[in-house]
């Protein structure tokens, strides 16, 4: 009777035991929940395994038919660019090149406390693969395999034309494609072509702190090495950046710009908030906490075969351009913005055309005439410039005119003249 007591005790023990220790491996039950909004942090969206800020995702789940219908968009809130200065809403692209919106309706299987989906998808542009897992509070989605279903760009990598000239205006090779023509019937003989060509080679923007100037053409030859048009509509930029330390060549997070071939060209297809990410983490302490050097910069893109002068360019001066182009273009970055592209002897020309021109110009102009440091620069550069037409002592009045001249304007094309990269 002892033995079996102590028998039992002892099995009763080993029980509880392992009762005690035992572990309940069975997955988390799906969450409750018919429709849920992912943004920010919430939403952790890759594109060809990069990652994808700024978007917005809404889910409703669909129990009877045991499916998830996704759709994906972006609105950002400009207040949230630390530094830009801006207010409003801007409606971005979409997740995939040439769409605001994307759709899909996926059938789900039960994982640990999430809905998992994946698939193949398709729209009028793009092919694609996606897999992902939503939860009530994150969701995580991924795109992979896009390939674009026009592919007859794709491959091109292109450089700006570099900047050569002979005197001060016989301009052979720049990287700036610039074309201004007006009315006929208005009478104005002005050369506009070669005064927007004169503004964009005259030493205007501050470089080492304001002690010397140097001129767009020649910062945006020094600072952008390449540019790639990919299968997956995707355009990675390579620029030098001191990041870090040591100037080197970087580039964009690829989906930071993407494209669609369209009639006569292609349509961009711009991420507010990488353009401004990109830029804002350029110019913020490194992990050396040294600042963002533009004078290491362009050294390091002189270094790298351009001819460019070594300047240190205020990022303030930077940061003006960029919110320009996002003004700008504002209106067309959700669906796209058309740009011509015309095959050159040695590269492509991609240019807005005339209305996003015109549009672009007005800002531009409006920014430059209300700086008057920079307004009394501009035309003092303009003023040695042998324009036809235009004595020097009128370049004041012609510059206060130009805003009046758009009215006027039957062709205007602003954009980049690039060559094949080696």
């Amino acid at each position: 009777m002892r033995s079996n007591f102590l028998i039992s005790m002892t099995s009763l023990l080993a029980l509880a035991l392992a009762g005690g220790c035992s572990k309940d491996d069975s997955p988390a039950p799906l969450p409750d929940m018919s429709e849920a909004t992912y943004t920010g942090t919430g939403l952790e969206l890759y594109y060809q395994g990069e990652a994808m800020p700024g978007k917005r995702a809404v889910v409703k789940v669909d129990k009877d038919g045991g499916k998830l219908d996704m759709t994906f968009n972006s609105i950002l809130d400009l207040s949230e660019i630390a530094g830009a200065g801006l207010t409003g809403q801007l409606q971005g692209p979409g997740i995939t090149p040439g769409d605001a919106v994307l759709t899909l309706s996926a059938p789900y299987t039960a994982g640990d406390g999430v809905y998992v989906v994946s698939g193949d998808g398709s729209t009028d542009y793009l092919t694609f693969k996606y897999a992902g897992e939503v939860g009530k509070d994150k969701m995580t989605f991924s795109l992979t395999d896009c390939k674009l279903k026009n592919t007859m760009l794709a491959g091109n990598v292109f450089a700006p034309a570099p900047l050569k000239r002979e005197g001060l205006m016989d301009i052979t090779s720049m990287p700036f494609h610039l074309v201004w023509e007006l009315d006929p019937a208005a009478g104005i003989e002005i050369p506009l072509s070669e005064v927007l060509k004169g503004i964009v080679v005259a030493p205007v923007i501050p470089v080492y702190e304001g002690t010397a100037y140097t001129s767009l053409a020649q910062a945006f030859c020094s600072l952008v090495k390449t540019m790639a048009l990919t299968e997956s509509g995707n355009v990675p930029v390579m620029y030098v950046s001191t990041l870090g330390g040591a100037a080197h060549v970087a580039t964009t997070c690829g989906n930071m710009i993407q494209y669609v071939p369209a009639e006569n060209g292609v349509k961009l297809y711009l991420n507010p908030l990488s353009v401004f990410s990109e830029f804002l983490l350029a110019t913020s302490n490194n992990k050396n906490d040294e600042k963002f050097d533009f004078a290491e910069m362009f050294k390091a893109a002189s270094e790298t075969g351009s001819d460019a002068t070594s300047v240190m360019m205020d990022p303030a001066v930077t940061k003006a351009l960029l919110m320009v182009m996002i003004e700008s273009l504002a209106p067309q970055i959700a669906g796209g913005v058309p740009m011509a592209l015309e095959p050159t002897a040695v590269g492509a020309d991609l240019y807005f055309d005339t209305a996003t021109s015109v549009t672009f110009l007005a800002t531009v102009l409006q920014n430059v005439l209300k700086n008057p440091e920079l307004s009394a620069l501009l035309q003092q550069e303009l003023g040695k410039l042998d324009l036809p037409g235009v004595k020097p002592e009128q370049v004041g009045a012609l510059l206060q005119a130009l805003p009046g001249y758009l009215t006027k304007t039957t062709r205007l094309e602003i954009g980049l003249s690039l060559v094949k990269a080696s």
